[in-house]
């Protein structure tokens, strides 16, 4: 080789080793490793030499499997509750965004209008049901152009959120006020997260405050 004769015989005796292991392992010598190393009568024979040994092993050995998938099932273990509740609570968190987004807007539309509005229990999507199941939801009221009542709003929760009012609705006057203080509450039947259930409690003026509540994995 051009490289090992460029060096003295004690350099020689420290190449070998290496360039042994390359050969070995199916690279180095006969790919012209670095540059500088070319093929030789050398590099062929050490080829020669190692070629009924063991190739080089690539992967995981059993134990190490083993040990992989015991620590992927204890993560999962501790990740999957969480995991759930983050899911429920962004439901319920989705679902009274969405209630309080309508209450909000019945009361500008009552005051825009100059007239009652009522959020209801709907049925059908057109009148009110006097129900306290809210499963579906609608807000309606007078248009100012020929006082016929017309839907401004047919909506239902998102995903398995329950929610419950008032049977009779809510009802905000021109001002912006109701004649009596209620709730409105949005509920995922789960016990993961603990609080399940939110509160939206409807001033008489017309404001809204929401606060969570521990339903113990139940909505009634």
């Amino acid at each position: 080789m051009a490289e090992l004769q460029a060096v003295d015989a004690g350099e020689q005796a420290a190449y070998r080793p290496r360039m042994a292991i390359r050969a070995q392992c199916g690279y180095g010598c006969g790919l012209n490793y670095g540059g500088s190393m070319p093929r030789s009568g050398e590099c062929i024979r050490l080829k020669r030499r190692f070629r009924g040994t063991r190739p080089c092993a690539a992967g995981f050995t059993l134990i190490e499997l083993m040990v992989t998938l015991a620590v992927a099932g204890i993560l999962a273990a501790i990740a999957v509750p969480s995991m759930t509740a983050m899911l429920n609570a962004n439901r319920l968190s989705g679902a009274t965004g969405e209630l309080t987004a309508a209450l909000q807007l019945a009361r500008a539309e009552a005051i825009r209008r100059n007239t009652r509005v009522t959020v209801c229990a709907s049925a059908n999507g057109l009148t009110c049901t006097n129900s306290g199941n809210w499963a579906r939801w609608i807000i309606h009221g007078a248009d100012n152009s020929d006082g016929a009542d017309e839907v401004i709003r047919d909506q239902r929760p998102s995903g398995s959120v329950q929610i419950s009012g008032p049977p009779a609705g809510i009802v905000f006057r021109p001002s912006g006020i109701i004649d009596a203080q209620t709730t409105v509450t949005a509920c995922v039947p789960v016990s993961n997260p603990s609080n399940n259930q939110k509160v939206i409690t409807v001033m008489i003026s017309g404001t809204l405050a929401t606060t969570s509540r521990n339903g113990g994995g139940a909505c009634a």
